[in-house]
């Protein structure tokens, strides 16, 4: 397939439509002229929001498309992420599993094994989806080096020091550079060894007391796995999940201490060495003391956007430290938008993908689509897992009066399969508003939270009524069911509002 024909680009730049890109150069020259390249599309970042963009201008629009990534195709998610803590929560969870079910003899982790799947794991994904191999299929050529804008269509590409790289966007340009780990002003930090969830993948033997700092998505999760792997685990923080329904943070620190994880509530204020083999002590701001043998902190990221040029093209940075876009994602500068979590909006896999795809469609098709979404469903994978969307009951109350807002709420004590599996610690709670009967929120703190959070944002997408699930059959025994059961619950309430109607209907014979 000729792309370069097909959208008329000059026979200049006819280099473009290869893999192998070949400077333009002069040979007498002391200095190698940098090479140059027109695409239509160009997308700085190879992590999910930009392999997203680039796939889907490249090989479903048919556009010719670059992605230019300094580090390493697949980004976080695929090498400091989605996949290798997925992994590593797996073989966690298959250790508790057979603790909880059925082995009684003592048995340990083997730690080398782990480590080896979770590699395995990523590497197969890169092979499969994200490496120059995999993004030939769809049309995308690949740079390797940083990205500098030198103006509203140019980049101009280091590599080792000097621009070896120009590439002009004939169309636009989508900045899909991610985050990086916040690293917090305590004092004696820099004095200790530390980790963040970029380089704990590197550890080379299991850590015999995990100081955690920080109770989000990514210490939740990281706590719970090395613990079940044998780890003695410490959180220091002043609440667990704190962006969740307060109830959702009370009950997992119950799963957690049940597991033999510790919480040192407060805030770390300070951090010194301990010992000559890396340990540490941390000071908690309650007065609490806790001494470890590894330090892991993990207190949020925050957007790349340093030594880009953005300001030289005008591109703004909003107040979270993000680049700044409006709801179709274009910054400041025209033919520019931006994607994913250099934005510094919410940092999730699958909303800087969406982005990504959002970002490339606007560009390359007429009209426009949204792509900054106030209702975005997410999901810490822990046991159980928490998934949410939408308003908490709290917002939900702030936000609209307290008669326009009802709460239907399931323990899973009550959930037959939750029984058999002998996981009732968690809930299902849906917002909904009384006056037209929308789904405004939920929150499921279940096993598979994850797999029924879809089906609620599927139903606020369709715009459908809570009660409506009540229609639609789900199977026994499944944590699904539980859903059909609350609606339908709605659903008889409802009713019985309009039963003096119903007895006049049935008494005409209707």
């Amino acid at each position: 397939m000729d792309i370069s024909g097909r959208y008329g680009v000059s026979l200049f730049f006819g280099a473009m439509s290869q893999r192998v890109f070949r400077p333009l150069s002069n040979s007498s020259a002391r200095r190698r002229t940098p090479a140059q390249f027109l695409k239509d599309l160009v997308v700085v970042g190879g992590g999910s929001a930009g392999l997203t963009a680039a796939k889907l201008a490249g090989g479903t629009l048919r556009n010719s498309v670059v992605i230019i990534e300094e580090s390493k195709l697949g980004g976080d998610c695929t090498w400091t992420g989605c996949v290798p803590s997925k992994s590593l929560l797996a073989s966690a969870k298959a250790m508790h599993m057979a603790r909880k079910q059925a082995i009684k003899s003592p048995f340990a982790a083997d730690f080398e094994q782990v480590k080896a799947n979770y590699r395995k794991n990523s590497q197969e994904i890169y092979e499969e989806d994200d490496s120059p191999e995999a993004l030939e299929k769809f049309n995308v050529d690949t740079l390797s080096g940083r990205a500098t804008l030198t103006s509203s269509t140019t980049l101009h590409i280091k590599k080792d020091g000097e621009t070896n790289t120009v590439v002009v966007a004939k169309e636009g340009i989508i900045i899909c550079t991610g985050a990086s780990p916040v690293t917090p002003n305590i004092a004696g930090l820099g004095e200790v060894e530390y980790l963040t969830y970029e380089n704990v993948w590197e550890l080379k033997e299991l850590p015999k007391r995990l100081t955690i700092v920080g109770g989000g998505p990514i210490g939740c999760e990281l706590a719970q796995a090395f613990s079940r792997l044998g780890s003695k685990v410490t959180i220091v923080a002043s609440k667990l999940l704190p962006r969740e329904e307060p109830e959702v943070g009370d009950i997992l620190r119950e799963v957690f201490e049940d597991e033999g994880i510790t919480m040192a509530e407060g805030r770390l204020t300070e951090v010194k060495k301990s010992g000559n083999d890396g340990g540490h002590k941390a000071y908690v701001s309650t007065g609490a003391v806790v001494e470890g043998d590894v330090l892991l902190v993990s207190v949020g990221r925050s957007p790349n956007v340093g030594s880009m040029g953005l300001e030289a093209v005008g591109i703004e940075i909003n107040e979270k430290g993000g680049v700044a876009v409006n709801e179709k994602l274009q910054t400041a500068c025209k033919g520019i938008y931006a994607a994913g979590y250099c934005t510094g909006d919410r940092q999730f896999t699958h909303y800087a993908g969406f982005q990504g795809a959002i970002a490339a469609r606007n560009i390359l098709l007429p009209l426009s689509d949204p792509g900054v979404l106030q209702s975005v469903p997410a999901t810490t994978f822990t046991n159980p897992e928490v998934a949410s969307i939408g308003y908490t009951e709290a917002e939900a109350r702030e936000k609209f009066s307290d008669d326009k807002v009802g709460v239907s709420k399931l323990d899973l004590a009550r959930v037959d399969r939750a029984v058999c599996d002998g996981e009732t610690k968690g809930f299902i709670k849906v917002i909904y508003n009384t006056k037209n009967g929308r789904i405004l929120g939920a929150t499921v703190m279940a096993p598979c939270g994850g797999e029924l959070i879809s089906e609620i944002a599927t139903a606020m997408a369709a715009k459908l009524r809570f009660a409506d699930l009540a229609k639609v059959i789900h199977p026994y025994p499944s944590y699904a069911s539980a859903l059909q059961m609350m609606a339908a619950d709605v659903y008889y309430e409802d009713t019985m509002k309009l039963k003096w109607l119903y007895d006049i209907l049935k008494r005409i014979g209707l």
